[in-house]
């Protein structure tokens, strides 16, 4: 497993794309069951089972406390999903020496490579050898991810225009009703707009010289 060293009370840009390319997610359940499964998997304790109808009945069972997944590893903050990759904003909760972060992304890693391979009839890796990890060291830097993780959806031509309502990221439970309740901790940067509203406005504002700055410097342009 991955020992990379996070700072506990930081947070951190994660993406990881599917094994040349690999579409690594092909259906409606797909999607379903790996957004339960990066909420069912932060915790100290081992992942529930996830093969009920779509996995949202065990996020759901959590939120009510009928099942108890142990103290978190992570401060899960924005997510997106995309057919052949997917981006996480995370905060280390992990003491001095501890990478919970690592922990949490090899859980998360293992468990949807062993359901896609099960499901899909197929052998060996389905993720690229490793994560990619950057921290985030600003509160511009952060505001920017934020951004640019709930507009990934740009990039799927029936999803343009209409990313405040794409399924498989955050965007809508920062705009909307949140889905996942307290095991999103959408207020750290909530908390810096008025209201969900003005979070939207910000969402649909051109894109400003130091993103497209950090585009360029993150290769991300």
């Amino acid at each position: 497993m991955r020992r990379d060293r996070f700072a506990r009370g930081e947070y951190y840009h994660i993406y990881c794309h599917g094994v040349g390319d690999l579409k690594i997610f092909c259906d409606k359940r797909d999607y379903e069951r790996f957004i339960s499964l990066l909420f069912a998997a932060n915790g100290v304790l081992s992942v529930p089972r996830l093969e009920r109808s779509s996995g949202f009945e065990t996020v759901l069972d959590m939120l009510e406390g009928r099942i108890d997944v142990g103290k978190p590893l992570v401060r899960i903050v924005c997510i997106c999903m995309m057919p052949t990759h997917f981006h996480l904003l995370l905060g280390e909760r992990g003491g001095r020496r501890e990478s919970n972060i690592s922990v949490y992304l090899h859980k998360v890693l293992v468990s949807h490579s062993k359901y896609f391979n099960r499901k899909y009839e197929r052998r060996g890796h389905v993720f690229e050898s490793t994560f990619h990890s950057r921290h985030i060291d600003t509160n511009r830097y952060l505001l920017y991810l934020s951004r640019y993780i709930h507009k990934n959806p740009t990039d799927i031509s029936q999803w343009k225009g209409k990313e405040s309502v794409y399924p498989w990221s955050t965007y809508q439970d920062y705009v909307g009703e949140n889905r996942w309740g307290g095991l999103l901790a959408r207020s750290i940067v909530l908390d810096q707009f008025k209201s969900p509203a003005e979070y939207r406005s910000y969402m649909q504002e051109p894109a400003s010289e130091d993103e497209t700055e950090f585009n360029e410097v993150l290769g991300l342009a």
